[in-house]
């Protein structure tokens, strides 16, 4: 997930570009942000499907929202501590074994390496969402490591694949 795109191909440059344009306008077009909100995955019955154009447009969405200076803030973040406490849940969907062979780390570590600094970022730089931010993430470990002590209890609805390396 290399933010300068690289190789990453034709669809997360372009909403890599889209974001960062939108980013420059002051303000950013609600209606223009929800459109790229609209690419990134949705809840459906506590599960998130996060295929890699789903997983580029959450790093997008989370590009405009720090580099436009948490515009719209009231409408991402939300969402993304949404996303945050849907992960044990993720269906990572995965489209090429050739991807998985040039990755060092697994697409779902990344990924969430992603969202928890995108977090941060935000965290650092508005103290009225800090609190809440950081708890998402301690309640996110919590599950965590529960998982990792109790394997068992992964037939109780959770995806924790990424965690336990089965």
């Amino acid at each position: 997930m290399s933010v300068k795109g690289g190789s990453r191909g034709f669809y997360f440059n372009t909403v890599l570009s889209l974001a960062r344009s939108l980013a420059a306008h002051r303000p950013a077009p609600l209606e223009k942000v929800q459109k790229l909100q609209c690419m990134c995955p949705v809840d459906c019955r506590g599960v998130f499907q996060l295929d890699e154009r789903r997983r580029d447009a959450v790093i997008a969405l989370g590009i405009f929202l720090v580099e436009s200076d948490l515009q719209h803030k009231d409408a991402i973040v939300p969402y993304l501590l949404g996303l945050l406490k849907g992960l044990p849940r993720v269906q990572w969907i995965e489209e090429s074994s050739e991807r998985k062979v040039r990755e060092i780390l697994p697409v779902a570590e990344n990924f969430c390496f992603c969202l928890v600094t995108m977090l941060s970022d935000v965290a650092q730089r508005d103290e009225t969402l800090r609190i809440q931010i950081l708890e998402a993430v301690m309640d996110l470990m919590q599950v965590l490591l529960h998982a990792c002590r109790n394997p068992e209890d992964q037939d109780k609805g959770l995806n924790l694949s990424f965690v336990l390396n089965k």
